[in-house]
């Protein structure tokens, strides 16, 4: 009879214990975490390549509608439906372009998961790692807007970004 009255006092008891929170500001770790910062230029630079690309594909593209329209008096029918085909192929060709480097399952996405996934399990493992060691029940992020108040002395984002950053050089590359 005793073992089942602890039992029950545990089954009621433990539950009441308080429950500890914190929470961290994912984008403040993204912005003030060098690695990430790293692999942000890395993309800005691609990403700034594929644009200059694409923006010579239409500088070109606008050279030949400039010359089918300055040369229309001149071209015969068939001659004029070639240019007009060329310019239909170039535009399809810019579109495909777009799609395959810039669209949403694009190289530059694919480019920005692979450098970017990592980085962000790293920071996800470290704040749990953080919560185990410190007893959080729960971390929450208040980037995401889910959270509307918390005391400062909950957050974690410090203690975050101190340990991302652990040996990693302070001057910007």
């Amino acid at each position: 009879m005793s073992i089942l009255a602890v039992i029950l006092v545990a089954v009621f008891v433990l539950p009441l214990k308080a429950q500890k929170f914190a929470y961290v500001e994912s984008q403040r770790i993204l912005n003030e975490y060098q690695e990430y910062q790293d692999v942000q230029k890395q993309l800005e630079q691609l990403r700034n390549k594929y644009d200059a690309e694409y923006q010579q594909m239409v500088k070109e593209y606008n050279a030949l509608l400039e010359e089918i329209d300055s040369q229309s008096l001149l071209l015969s029918p068939e001659k004029k439906q070639q240019k007009m085909q060329a310019a239909q192929d170039k535009a399809m060709q810019i579109e495909q372009y777009k799609y395959e480097k810039l669209g949403p399952e694009g190289e530059f996405y694919k480019k920005s998961m692979e450098l970017t996934r990592p980085i962000i399990d790293k920071i996800n493992k470290l704040i749990a790692k953080i919560g185990e060691e410190e007893g959080y029940d729960f971390i929450f992020d208040a980037s995401s807007g889910a959270l509307v108040h918390a005391l400062p002395k909950y957050d974690l984002t410090d203690r975050v970004l101190e340990e991302l950053n652990k040996g990693v050089s302070t001057s910007k590359k």
